[in-house]
């Protein structure tokens, strides 16, 4: 019924939201859904002096057409070059005047928009991110200026080997889903944005219907809804809910590539696996396995691997994006090492999943985890991240209000059964980066 609700109301462009709802109201989190469709949240806290605001948008590479490649992040640096109500360059000079800090980030499933600044200066802030998301230039003029440095930002890329690693695993990994384009696209594409694309790929994306405010610190809820109300609250746009990732088919084969660049001297590898989107509870027992692995210098990898001299570093984890994600193992070490390595990983995940992880690795690597948590959201950029990323991408705060409460309840059997049903050590994707003599 929900699905057959959608569809008419894709086909006839109606937007049924008449009244503003709120959606939790609790201790110190308040979330409502404006009349236009844009969501607002507000975490007041106490502990601070400081501000985060955020403004959230699901946009970013994995809903672009083969025309749009790279038009997420080509946006991104476009609302910095003006507005309506300012110059280019004035916003970022006043933020900074105040002792603040503006920035911006594109992905694969989103962008979002942020400042961190004192408490007395949070409308004023959060004034200007209105201006940036509602309201920038697009001009031609601006267009054309800012081309060559997009361009130069994808040669610096290209020019980085272990950037052309990640590439070239992604177009290995990935077959249906757009995770296989860098999010920074190509050049063919960067070089025929036009006034028309942009501005099109703007008013359907940057809409209320696709828009989360987020504010985090020391702020009081009522005055932060009213201004949000005020201002976002007025924006008018098109209704527009980004479309379902499709899935990859499962994985049954070894994938490899050797890439030989003159740059490196030692040997880069990359393995990984499919994993599930990051909306599964299967997403827990990914980050508890992730923390036995690689997290910090007490980590299985670190001390079977790193310590008895097999690589000079290796990291890894769960990668969570709203598609089909990966499960990675990433190594540095020397050329004549790479093989000896991947036998020695390849032998302790065989050891799991025979045997399973140990129960002491499993309740230690939660309670890290948990403290790590607790400790990270002391920062309100930190806090605010968690909160945008759980409403704009998962699509369920509950992602982050639970967080904690479901790691905790993550038992030795759930990260058993995440090793044995995704960690198939005869059906992986991996790239090697090696020196070219």
């Amino acid at each position: 019924m929900k699905k057959l609700v959608s569809l008419i109301l894709s086909i006839l462009g109606a937007v049924m939201i008449t009244n503003a709802e709120v959606l939790v109201d609790k201790e110190n989190l308040y979330i409502e859904k404006l009349k236009n469709g844009a969501t607002v949240i507000v975490k007041e806290r106490d502990d601070t002096e400081a501000v985060a605001l955020q403004v959230w948008f699901s946009v970013g590479s994995v809903y672009e057409n083969d025309k749009e490649r790279g038009i997420s992040h080509f946006l991104e640096h476009m609302l910095f070059n003006g507005t309506k109500y300012t110059a280019p360059g004035e916003i970022e000079a006043e933020i900074e005047k105040k002792g603040g800090s503006i920035n911006a980030a594109t992905s694969f499933d989103f962008t979002y928009y942020h400042i961190e600044i004192a408490s007395p200066f949070w409308k004023e802030a959060l004034k200007y991110l209105y201006y940036m998301t509602t309201a920038p230039t697009l001009s031609k003029e601006m267009i054309e200026k800012e081309k060559p440095i997009v361009l130069e930002e994808l040669n610096r890329a290209l020019d980085n080997p272990r950037r052309i690693l990640w590439y070239t695993y992604n177009k290995l990994a990935y077959k249906k889903s757009n995770y296989k384009h860098p999010v920074i696209g190509y050049r063919e594409t960067i070089e025929k944005f036009d006034e028309k694309l942009v501005k099109d790929y703007f008013y359907s994306h940057y809409v209320p219907s696709n828009m989360y405010i987020v504010v985090d610190g020391n702020v009081k809820k009522d005055d932060v809804v009213s201004f949000v109300k005020e201002t976002f609250g007025n924006v008018k746009g098109k209704p527009y809910q980004p479309p379902e990732t499709p899935l990859e088919n499962p994985q049954t084969d070894i994938r490899k590539k050797e890439i030989k660049n003159p740059q490196v001297t030692r040997a880069y590898v990359a393995i990984g696996w499919q994993a599930p989107p990051v909306s599964s509870e299967e997403t827990f027992p990914a980050n508890v396995l992730e923390e036995i692995l690689f997290g910090g210098r007490t980590s299985v990898m670190y001390q079977e691997l790193r310590e008895k001299g097999l690589v000079q570093s290796i990291y890894g984890g769960y990668s969570g994006y709203k598609g089909t994600s990966q499960f990675v193992i990433y190594y540095i070490t020397d050329v004549d090492k790479k093989d000896k390595a991947k036998e020695k990983i390849f032998e302790i995940l065989k050891e799991y999943i025979d045997k399973g992880v140990p129960e002491n690795l499993v309740e230690n690597a939660k309670e890290r985890l948990v403290n790590g948590e607790i400790f990270s959201r002391e920062e309100v950029t930190h806090d605010a991240e968690s909160i945008g990323y759980a409403a704009s991408v998962v699509k369920n705060i509950d992602y982050d209000l639970k967080y904690i409460q479901k790691i905790e309840q993550v038992s030795k059997k759930d990260v058993d059964n995440f090793l044995r049903k995704y960690i198939h050590l005869n059906a992986y994707t991996q790239v090697e980066l090696l020196p070219k003599k």
